[in-house]
């Protein structure tokens, strides 16, 4: 049998007396795996809980310091997660990011689809076609990459709702497994490492991996914060970066194989990245100026008072509230931009959703912060006659509304309640 180049040259050096050993031996290439997404939304970490956690300028950082040559950054949908103006704004801020970070791919789930095509055209473009999926047809009029390229890796996205996904955007659905097969099958023809981003949940990635052993890596999506170690099956890695952009997740890929898996929370300890920073301002100048918070739909309700009305008669429960911390609600979010966004302010001032209730401090000064009546219920009619209008008691149900486990994880009412019972 013929000897192959390598064997031949092996020979000649042996012939010499001169061994392998004599030549050092070239280092495996080590890649930096970073994994964020899950956004949904939110862009910056929101609630009274200290510290809060999450956040794309927090995100930006980690993405950055590990940054090389020889790091892949990918990132999971829903950027933005919900509809309206306001999520428009979100996933055209986002796909910014995603191009300011230098993500590598950003997957299109089946929830941002809701959007409709025109603002996921938007988004690909800014995110200068780092959006990608499999799960429309390869005739799609939208024209989103299939697959995405980087050093050894080939990364493609799918949805396990590809046929919502499809609708939405009126377009034709490729099922998930078909939409994998064509990932495995391109990586395999071109040398290269395949990498699922799933819009879909673990049971989700456990069958697809299962189906699919050729994959190395699946990324999913998850609730609560990310597992502590990697489900792994066979040799594919299933990972996720938990909900709503509190965590990245970091690891390794070397010598054929993944390793040292970490999430990582991204707290208070990490410093805004300039860059995510800018653009997550000009979101919040957008918000300001097509006036957001002006354009919420609001229902028809009572007339609502004020609480200084209320401390007229009830001067022991107005001293009570007006030395709490609801006293100041408007003002925390002046000092971080958000007066002016609606999904802020409903849970800082009195009766955002009536037709009765906070517009401006210009227009209704009375009904900033969270006052009397943001538990109480709308008091005009009590005011003018405390006989006839009654007011309904209020209790834990009074705090949920706001002091939801997102936003206000740990709340407990008996012990809040310690600190303004009146």
């Amino acid at each position: 049998m013929a000897k192959s180049w390598l064997e031949r040259w092996c020979l000649v050096l042996g012939a010499l007396g001169v061994g392998l050993a004599a030549f050092p031996r070239a280092e495996p290439e080590t890649w930096t795996i970073v994994v964020g997404g899950d956004t949904a939304g939110y862009l910056a970490p929101c609630g009274c809980a200290k510290p809060m956690v999450g956040g794309v300028m927090r995100r930006a950082t980690v993405v950055r310091n590990a940054a090389s040559e020889r790091t892949l950054s990918l990132e999971l949908g829903p950027l933005a997660g919900g509809l309206g103006r306001q999520s428009e704004l979100k996933a055209e801020t986002m796909a910014e990011l995603m191009a300011s970070m230098g993500a590598d791919a950003v997957g299109l789930a089946a929830d941002d689809a809701r959007l409709g095509v025109g603002v996921i055209a938007s988004v690909a473009r800014l995110s200068q076609d780092r959006l990608t999926t499999l799960s429309l047809g390869p005739g799609s009029t939208l024209g989103l990459p299939r697959t995405r390229t980087k050093g050894p890796f080939l990364i493609g996205a799918a949805s396990v709702d590809s046929a919502l996904m499809a609708s939405r955007l009126a377009d034709s659905a490729v099922p998930l497994q078909a939409a994998v097969q064509e990932l495995v099958d391109q990586a395999r023809a071109e040398g290269k490492v395949p990498i699922l981003l799933l819009d879909g949940r673990l049971d989700d990635a456990r069958r697809t991996a299962e189906a699919h052993p050729e994959l190395a890596l699946v990324v999913y999506r998850s609730p609560g914060d990310p597992p502590n170690e990697p489900v792994k099956v066979g040799a594919t890695w299933l990972v996720s970066p938990g909900e709503k952009g509190k965590h990245v997740i970091r690891l390794e890929w070397s010598a054929g194989s993944l390793r040292g898996y970490r999430p990582i929370k991204l707290g208070a300890d990490l410093v805004d990245d300039d860059r995510a920073a800018a653009l997550y301002r000009e979101y919040q100048d957008r918000v300001r100026s097509e006036n957001l918070l002006a354009r919420r739909p609001r229902s028809k309700g009572e007339a609502f008072a004020g609480s200084d009305a209320c401390g007229i008669c009830h001067a022991a429960a107005y001293t009570v509230w007006k030395d709490s911390q609801h006293a100041g609600a408007l003002a925390t979010l002046d000092k971080t931009g958000h007066d002016a966004d609606p999904e802020c302010v409903g849970c800082h001032v009195v009766g955002l959703d009536r037709d009765t209730g906070f517009k401006s401090r210009a227009h209704t000064p009375g009904l900033a912060d969270v006052g009397c009546e943001s538990c109480h219920g709308p008091g005009a009619a009590h005011v003018a006659d405390p006989g006839k209008g009654k007011m309904a008691k209020v209790g834990a149900g009074s705090c949920a509304p706001c002091h939801v486990p997102d936003h206000s994880p740990g709340f407990d009412f008996a012990a809040y309640w310690e600190r303004i019972k009146h």
